[in-house]
């Protein structure tokens, strides 16, 4: 018993334990290898003119340390050249999705089931413009009677802890402007008994909102469930269990598109007839695809200081280098869509203390519910998101929003519990993937488990490595130090060099895709009639102002990522406790009615 839970526990943290392992590696290496003798107990190194062999120089753990950070350094080059490659893609497909589909989607009026009641409006225009010829040809034949006669109906659950009334009442704006939302949008407040009021705010938005959609209507997740923490993940989970007993039927549920989103986000309407294209197109995979935009900080990020949004637009980066078009592995970033069937495949969410980060926690879920099976789409309309941001001015507004990003960057590292939830997932995969109808696929799985060393592992760790190395070097004379570790320390230094050239160059492919983003999300909102209540919330990058942005993303990185990083994996030895707090939103500058 004892063994089978310090196994539990080891797997749990094993990003923790990684981090451990780095820094007695670094302390062998660098301090007791140093000091402890060689050469058959003598301390004296082979004098001038003597024969050197290059192992004879170096000590296990030294070579263990050469070859670890050659490693580290190798996947640091590598992942901005991705990055590079996937803002280029998502960019040029962007452009595409800009220009209306010339053929429209054909779909039979005939066939709608009593669930429905819905008019064609917001599934006429629902092929994917980023398709091929071949594929915009196959969507235009392609009817809904190959999915039993149901519509596609779209339950979309709007989270909400402690949120402004303003910032949910924005959200809510933007979605009720979508000409489909009327007939396709059942919203969902998925509240949190914890917060005081939280029925009567429910009310409220009922209230105000329900002639705009198909039907809006909230749960309530009860405070002090065993097991169950207070945040989206639960919320989430609640409310997902109450849709899944709405719809009990396997056939609907195929054709009920349940889409998470932050109480901040705002989407397009040709996310969802993006989505209704695609899922229509590709029958075969309909009911284990996932579907996920791309994000962007393009409402407040010239109100916020300059490392809040360098940071923000590397968080952005993170989720979008899985954004091209051989990507068999795209984690969602706040916002993705999934038909109800694969949620309920899945259990629903989590909502313990591991699953603060519910959006690679649910991704992760699913993709083992498939035993790796799982289709990942991308959807080429961005999810909008805000800066965190104060509100306060001067030196005091500075200090509150660098500590409130802070905090939101905590709470996201805290999510490195997840890196032991895959490696828990692949271990049952392949003792007990051979049992189930689907076929384990273990490429995709390799793949997966190097993004989570992405991004639990590589940041903190390279940082480790450059401050160990860099002192080391400082200290010890360099006659001293082993011909090949003093090579690999001069290699690392030039592959560094590189990969920031590469980050820079990726700034540079930024602005087009800023820009792009922001000017479609204007121009939408200008149709709506909801640009006059989102004044100063358009976004636009500019060499002058932000073309400085790339000098701090080495401090960004260090400061809201290496920092909390390294506070979450040691605290997590003694807890798996959050306590989840709202990240504080601007504030909607609400204009008079003319």
């Amino acid at each position: 018993m004892f063994f089978s839970r310090l196994r539990t526990w080891c797997i749990q943290r094993i990003a923790n334990l990684g981090l451990v392992a780095v820094v007695l590696l670094m302390l062998i290496a660098f301090w007791y290898d140093r000091h402890s003798p060689r050469d058959g107990g003598d301390n004296k190194r082979p004098g001038k003119g003597q024969h050197r062999h290059f192992r004879d120089d170096i000590t296990t753990a030294q070579l263990l340390f050469v070859y670890y950070t050659l490693f580290a350094h190798v996947l640091g080059l590598l992942f901005p050249l991705r990055l590079i490659y996937a803002i280029r893609s998502t960019t040029s497909n962007l452009k595409k999705v800009a220009i209306p589909a010339q053929i429209p989607y054909r779909r039979n009026s005939s066939h709608l089931s009593p669930l429905s009641g819905s008019s064609e409006s917001g599934y006429e225009d629902s092929v994917s413009s980023d398709f091929s010829e071949a594929e915009i040809e196959l969507s235009t034949t392609t009817t809904e009677s190959e999915w039993d006669d149901a519509p596609l109906l779209h339950a979309i659950i709007l989270p909400n802890y402690k949120e402004e009334m303003d910032t949910l009442r924005e959200t809510l704006d933007v979605l009720g402007s979508h000409t489909q939302a009327r007939s396709s949008y059942e919203i969902y407040l998925a509240m949190e008994q914890g917060e005081a009021g939280c029925e009567a705010k429910a009310a409220i938005l009922i209230k105000e909102y329900t002639s705009q959609f198909r039907s809006v209507e909230f749960t309530t997740h009860p405070r002090d469930i065993p097991g169950e923490a207070q945040g989206k993940s639960s919320n989430l989970s609640w409310a997902a269990r109450y849709i899944n007993g709405k719809y009990s039927d396997e056939i609907l549920k195929r054709n009920v598109i349940v889409t998470v989103l932050d109480s901040d986000s705002h989407l397009s309407s040709k996310y969802f007839t993006l989505i209704n294209g695609l899922h229509f197109t590709y029958p075969d995979t309909a009911n284990s695809t996932m579907y996920v935009p791309p994000i962007i900080f393009d409402r407040n990020a010239h109100l916020v200081p300059r490392l809040v949004r360098v940071a923000d637009l590397l968080w952005a980066g993170a989720g979008l280098s899985g954004h091209y078009s051989t990507s068999t592995i795209c984690p969602p970033t706040s916002v993705y869509s999934l038909p109800l069937s694969l949620v309920d495949r899945a259990g629903g969410w989590d909502a313990g203390e591991d699953a603060i980060g519910e959006d690679l926690h649910m991704y992760i879920k699913v993709f083992f519910a498939l035993n790796g099976n799982l289709t990942t789409r991308s959807v080429f309309s961005t999810a909008s998101h805000s800066n965190v941001h104060s509100n306060g001015k001067g030196i005091r507004g500075f200090y509150n929003d660098i500590g409130a990003r802070y905090k939101q960057a905590l709470r996201h590292m805290w999510g490195a519990l997840d890196s032991g939830f895959v490696l828990r997932s692949t271990i049952n995969m392949w003792w007990y993937g051979g049992k189930d109808s689907n076929r384990p696929r273990w490429g995709s799985t390799l793949i997966l488990l190097h993004r989570m060393y992405e991004a639990h592992f590589l940041p903190i760790h390279i940082t480790l490595l450059i401050l160990g190395s860099g002192i080391y070097t400082l200290l010890t004379p360099s006659q001293q130090i082993p011909r090949l570790l003093l090579q690999t320390l001069d290699i690392t230094a030039y592959m560094r060099i590189l990969s920031a050239v590469e980050f820079i160059y990726f700034f540079f492919l930024y602005e087009s895709y800023h820009h792009i983003c922001v000017k479609s999300r204007e121009e939408e909102m200008l149709r709506a009639g909801l640009a006059d209540r989102m004044t100063d919330s358009f976004s636009y990058r500019n060499w002058r102002r932000t073309g400085l942005d790339f000098v701090l993303f080495p401090v960004a990185g260090i400061v809201f990522g290496t920092v909390p990083a390294a506070v979450a994996l040691v605290c997590q030895f003694w807890t798996l406790s959050l306590v989840y707090k709202v990240s504080k939103k601007p504030q909607r500058i609400v204009l008079p009615t003319p």
